[in-house]
C-alpha cells in the first residue's frame, strides 16, 4: 500500500503542488512509512509516493521511472507474476513499459489484473497523465481542481480551498499537458450502447461502468424457496437439511474453495515482520495479520480460514471496537454526560457477539493463539481525534461516513486491552468482511425489499413471493452498483492512516463472479428469519466449516454494533461532527 500524489500546474512552476503536498504529506506518509520519494518533470508536474512495503523481496521505491514513463502505484495485485521476488509494482511497470503503448493496450493490461489498485502514470513521450482505480473502487483516489492546476492523490485532508471529489472507478482518465488548458478525458472500462463516455469534468454525475460483469457459472438449479417448501425440516436442523441437497452442498464447496484461496493470497503476501520489526527486517513472532472482528459470520469465517495460512506459533489479532454511549451536542444531557466518564458499560452488541465467536474459534482451533483486543473508545478520545478522522473521511461528510470512519480508525489503530492488559497491535494487514452483506443480502433493506410485495398481498401467493425475490434482486444489484462510492475508498483512507493495509477477501474477482451469477433465492431466504435467512448461503458455508454457533448469530451493522451511531440519525445527513 502507498500514498500517491501528483500535481499538474497550468504554469511552469510547481509552487502550487508543493504547497498542497506540504499540507497533506503527513497523511500520505502515515500510509507509507517505509519510504518516500518525489520527482519533478517539466517544471510543471510534481509526483510523490510513500511506500508501505508488502510484496516482493525488497521495497520498490516510487515514483518508479524509465526513459518514457513514471508510475505511482497503490495496490495489491494477486496474480501469478512468475518471479516472486519482484514486487507487484515492478511487475506492473514492466508490463506497461513492454506493451505496444496506446490507451487501449493500457486498458488491456489493467483488465488482466486481480486485486485492488489505484495509480498515476506519466507518459513523458506523449506528455500525458493517466490515472485510474480498479473497477470495484477498492482503493482511494481523489481529484482536486483549481485555477492553478489539478491534484490527484490518495488522501488530501479538509484544509484546502480546492474542489475535491472521489474519482469514480469507471475507467482510465487522462489529460494532455499541451498548453495551459487541461481537459480531463475518460476511456471507460466498458462501452455500452446507452453510455458512450468520451470526456469528463469533475462535476459530471457518472454511471458506474465496471468491465467485470456477471459471469454465468454453471450451478445446478435450485431455489431455497422450492427446497424448503417441498418438505419442511422438522427434527433435522435446517442447515443439515439444506446441505443434504447436493446442489447446495456443491455450491458451498465451490464458494469455500475460492474464498480460501482469496484469504491465502491476502495473508501470505506480506513480509515476515510486524511494524516494530520492520527496521531490522528480521523475521519475528509478533502478529502480522489482524481481523476486524465483530463476531459476525463474515469476519469469523475469515478468521477460521486465515488460521490455515498463518504460522502456528504466530498469534492472530481479533480487533473488536466499542464506543462509549454518544450524546450529541444540543441534547440537554450533553454537558452532564461529557463530565461523567466513570463506570462505562463496554458490552455493546459487537463485544458480546465477538466474545461468543472468539470462544468458538478457540474450541475449533485450540492450538492457535487468538488475541482478542478490546478497543474501548471514550467520548473524550473520540473528540480528541475528530479532526484527524475528518481529514481522512474527506471529501465525504455524511453521518454514515462519520460513524464508520471513526469505528474503522480506532479498530485499525489496534490499541486496547488483551487479557486485561494494555495491548498495541503491530499488525500490518487487516482483513475485513466488506462486500459480504451486499453479495448475500445481509442488510435490513434487503429483507424489506423482499417483503414489500408480500405485505401488500391480502393472501401471500407464489406470485407475490416471486415478486418479492425480484424486488430483492433489484436491491442487491443497486447495492452492488453503489458499493464503490459508499464504502471502499473511505475505508482505504481510514485504515491506511496507521500503516495498515486493508484486505477484503469477499471482494476477490472469482468469488464475486460466482455469487453474482446466483439468483436472489440462491443467496438468502428471509422467511427463515434474522440470523439464518439473511446471508443463508454464507451461513451454510460457515456451518460446513464447523462454526455451529457463530453461523446463527444475528449481527448488527458496525456503526450500531459498536455503538458509535445513533439510530435516530439519518445516515445520509451531513455530519455536524465532521464539519465542525
Amino acid at each position: 500500500m502507498c500514498g500517491i500524489f501528483c500535481c499538474v500546474s497550468k504554469c511552469s512552476s510547481t509552487d502550487f503542488g508543493e504547497a498542497v503536498l506540504e499540507g497533506c504529506k503527513h497523511l500520505l506518509n502515515n500510509r507509507g512509512p517505509d519510504y518516500a520519494g518525489s520527482i519533478i518533470y517539466d517544471n510543471r508536474i510534481l509526483m510523490y509516493g510513500s511506500i508501505l512495503w508488502q510484496q516482493g523481496s525488497e521495497t520498490t521505491r516510487q515514483p518508479i521511472q524509465s526513459d518514457r514513463f513514471v508510475l505511482l502505484f497503490n495496490g495489491d495485485l494477486f496474480i501469478d507474476r512468475g518471479n516472486t521476488n519482484a514486487s507487484d509494482t515492478q511487475w506492473l511497470f514492466d508490463r506497461i513499459t513492454s506493451a505496444v503503448f496506446d490507451i487501449a493496450s493500457l486498458a488491456d493490461v489493467f483488465k488482466e489484473l486481480k486485486g485492488p489498485f489505484s495509480l498515476i502514470l506519466l507518459d513523458k513521450s506523449l506528455r500525458r497523465i493517466y490515472f485510474a482505480r480498479d473497477s470495484l473502487g477498492r482503493n482511494s483516489l481523489l481529484l482536486g481542481q483549481s485555477e492553478e492546476g489539478f491534484i490527484i492523490t490518495s488522501v488530501l485532508g479538509r484544509n484546502t480551498s480546492i474542489g475535491v471529489v472521489e474519482i469514480p472507478p469507471n475507467g482510465i482518465y487522462y489529460a494532455d499537458m499541451d498548453g495551459t488548458d487541461i481537459e480531463l478525458n475518460l476511456f471507460p472500462w466498458k462501452h455500452t450502447n446507452n453510455h458512450e463516455i468520451d470526456s469528463l469534468s469533475i462535476t459530471d454525475d457518472l454511471i458506474y461502468l465496471p468491465w467485470m460483469t456477471k459471469d454465468v457459472i454453471p450451478v445446478n438449479a435450485f431455489s431455497f424457496h422450492h427446497v424448503l417448501n417441498t418438505q419442511t425440516p422438522e427434527e433435522t436442523d435446517t442447515f443439515d437439511y439444506l446441505l443434504n441437497h447436493s446442489c447446495i452442498a456443491d455450491l458451498c464447496d465451490r464458494l469455500l474453495n475460492v474464498l480460501t484461496e482469496s484469504v491465502r493470497e491476502r495473508v501470505v503476501n506480506t513480509p515476515n515482520h510486524c511494524k516494530a520489526c520492520m527496521a531490522s527486517k528480521q523475521s519475528c513472532e509478533h502478529p502480522r495479520v489482524g481481523i476486524l472482528f465483530s463476531g459476525g459470520i463474515d469476519c469469523t469465517i475469515l478468521a477460521l480460514l486465515a488460521d490455515s495460512f498463518v504460522p502456528a506459533h504466530i498469534p492472530i489479532c481479533l480487533l473488536n471496537v466499542a464506543f462509549e454511549k454518544i450524546i450529541r451536542p444540543g441534547n440537554p444531557e450533553y454537558k452532564k454526560h461529557m463530565a461523567n466518564s466513570t463506570d462505562i458499560d463496554w458490552d455493546v452488541p459487537d463485544r458480546i457477539t465477538g466474545h461468543n465467536s472468539w470462544k468458538e474459534l478457540q474450541l475449533l482451533k485450540p492450538n492457535r493463539e487468538w488475541t482478542f483486543v478490546e478497543i474501548n473508545v471514550t467520548r473524550m478520545e473520540l473528540q480528541n481525534y475528530k479532526n484527524r478522522i475528518s481529514d481522512l473521511v474527506f471529501p465525504l461528510k455524511s453521518v454514515l461516513d462519520e460513524s464508520l470512519g471513526a469505528a474503522l480508525w480506532f479498530a485499525s489503530r489496534g490499541r486496547g486491552l488483551a487479557n486485561n492488559s494494555e495491548y498495541n497491535s503491530l499488525c500490518r494487514v487487516m482483513l475485513l468482511g466488506s462486500g459480504a452483506d451486499e453479495l448475500f443480502g445481509g442488510y435490513s433493506r434487503h429483507r424489506a425489499a423482499f417483503y414489500r410485495s408480500i405485505v401488500k398481498a391480502i393472501q401471500p401467493s407464489e406470485e407475490s413471493i416471486l415478486t418479492g425475490f425480484n424486488n430483492l434482486m433489484a436491491e442487491l444489484e443497486l447495492d452492488w452498483d453503489r458499493l464503490p462510492s459508499r464504502n471502499l475508498a473511505r475505508d482505504d483512507r481510514i485504515i491506511g492512516d496507521h500503516g495498515v493495509t486493508p484486505r477484503t477477501p469477499y471482494l476477490q474477482e472469482d468469488f464475486i463472479s460466482i455469487v453474482r451469477s446466483l439468483n436472489a433465492d440462491q443467496r438468502c431466504y428471509h422467511p427463515l428469519g434474522e440470523g439464518i435467512g439473511d446471508k443463508l448461503t454464507l451461513r451454510l458455508c460457515a456451518y460446513k466449516l464447523g462454526l455451529r454457533q457463530s453461523c446463527k448469530l444475528r449481527k448488527r451493522a458496525l456503526q450500531f454494533g459498536s455503538r458509535i451511531a445513533d439510530r435516530k440519525q439519518n445516515a445520509n445527513d451531513s455530519s455536524s461532527f465532521l464539519s465542525s
